[in-house]
């Protein structure tokens, strides 16, 4: 049986409402009866003293009437039940029930729920010569204690149920955060790291949620960075990104890097794609393009976005290394080399054979998500871009085109061809490319 936290806290405060209320309650009554007792006990010393000092003379004169008087008024007082005097050898001399007079005074049975004091009449303050008993009901004890416990049973009720309010008051305060955060981690369960939940207290509680607002935030900074890399890079790049979320979030919202763009595209794809069947046009294309991102990524490029019969990668982000123009020469040899190697297995099934234009230039970029909130694309933008889209189209298939600025920073083994100044649209001096030969 599941009992909820609010409930078990309510039950605990009622018990120690319950506990302490006991406690209160029977301190309270025990105090009163003592009070009452004392007061009593003094009520009746005080009488009896009083009624032995003027029993003295009467007493030793066997002036009986006296005493009956004594004793008479004696029980007038309030709370007072019997007064009796006895003398020296034990007899009643004077008793406020007159059938008692002459009898031993054991004869005399003190109704119950009586207190008894008695008291020495002393001859001169020194010889004993009879005593005086008084009994006074302990009534007034009985009624007060039962008046007491009636106004501490209210009080308790009351304070019971206030204690009863409060508890759930104060158990639902508690246990709110607790049921939001419940509900926190069942919508990041579900996806929802937007999550946020808002602090109410300042305490463990607080500090709980202030470390699950963190984890909802971290969890969606390396959501974010899954949906724009995972698609992108390779499973090595992806997961050195992962380690260190934070490093890298900051090129998603933006900044400003230098990267080598790479582009390729397939050269007379369309004609060839309306000579193929569609079946056919597909699996070719995604031979091709799957062929290309597995070298892209082997040199630990991003894919930026397939084009079509194309595509264009990026080396230098997410993940920089000083080599990445190197990277982005061998990727393309390798990817021409490729072709090459499908081509002959083609021939032999006397298929047409492709070719691949592959255009490379280093250069500054803005790299970032760029989009809308329905889809971002992890992407770069900027001149630099343009120049690199400008070599692959003018490279001919087989061809690797590189701007001089590859050139000039590359640090590889394969030669190029002399420098060629051509003109490319959006510039208005000529360009100086090479041309990779492998």
């Amino acid at each position: 049986m599941r009992i909820s936290i609010r409930l078990k806290f309510s039950i605990l405060i009622c018990m120690l409402m319950l506990i302490v209320t006991g406690i209160i309650f029977w301190f309270t009554l025990a105090r009163v009866r003592k009070v009452l007792t004392k007061e009593i006990e003094l009520q009746g010393e005080l009488l009896a003293t009083m009624i032995a000092l003027n029993a003295e003379d009467p007493l030793i004169t066997s002036d009986d009437l006296y005493l009956a008087r004594l004793v008479s008024d004696a029980v007038k007082n309030e709370g007072v039940g019997y007064t009796y005097i006895i003398d020296n050898e034990n007899r009643i001399r004077a008793h406020n029930r007159i059938e008692m007079l002459g009898k031993p005074g054991e004869q005399f049975e003190p109704p119950k729920n009586y207190y008894n004091v008695t008291r020495p009449i002393l001859l001169a303050g020194q010889k004993e010569i009879g005593k005086i008993s008084i009994g006074l009901s302990l009534y007034r004890i009985t009624k007060t204690t039962q008046t007491m416990q009636l106004i501490l049973i209210l009080i308790s009720i009351v304070g019971l149920l206030f204690g009863i309010i409060g508890a759930l008051a104060l158990s639902n305060y508690l246990t709110r955060p607790i049921h939001e955060l419940v509900d926190g981690v069942q919508a990041i369960s579900r996806g929802e790291y937007g999550q946020v939940i808002k602090s109410r207290t300042n305490d463990e509680l607080g500090d709980l949620t202030d470390a699950f607002n963190q984890m909802a935030e971290s969890l969606k900074e390396k959501e974010q960075i899954k949906d724009a890399f995972r698609r992108y890079v390779s499973h090595q790049v992806a997961e050195e990104i992962f380690k260190d979320p934070a490093k890298y979030i900051e090129t998603l919202k933006g900044v400003r890097r230098t990267v080598t763009i790479f582009f390729a595209d397939i050269r007379g794809f369309t004609p060839l794609s309306e000579r193929l069947g569609a079946e056919e046009v597909v699996s070719l294309l995604n031979e091709v393009l799957t062929n290309m991102t597995n070298f892209i990524f082997r040199y630990e490029g991003t894919i930026d976005k397939f084009l079509g019969d194309g595509l264009m990668a990026i080396f230098g982000a997410p993940i920089a290394h000083t080599d990445d123009i190197n990277r982005a020469i061998n990727a393309a040899v390798d990817i021409q080399r490729s072709i090459i190697e499908m081509n002959a297995s083609r021939k032999q099934m006397n298929k047409e054979a492709i070719q691949v234009g592959i255009g490379i230039h280093t250069g500054d970029v803005v790299v970032g998500n760029i989009g809308n909130k329905v889809r971002l694309n992890y992407t770069v933008i900027g001149h630099s871009v343009n120049l690199a889209s400008r070599l692959q189209e003018i490279a001919s298939g087989g061809e690797i085109i590189i701007s001089d600025r590859v050139f000039t920073g590359a640090e590889i083994d394969y030669k190029f061809s002399e420098s060629m100044l051509i003109k490319v649209k959006g510039k208005e001096e000529p360009v100086k490319v090479y041309r990779v030969i492998y």
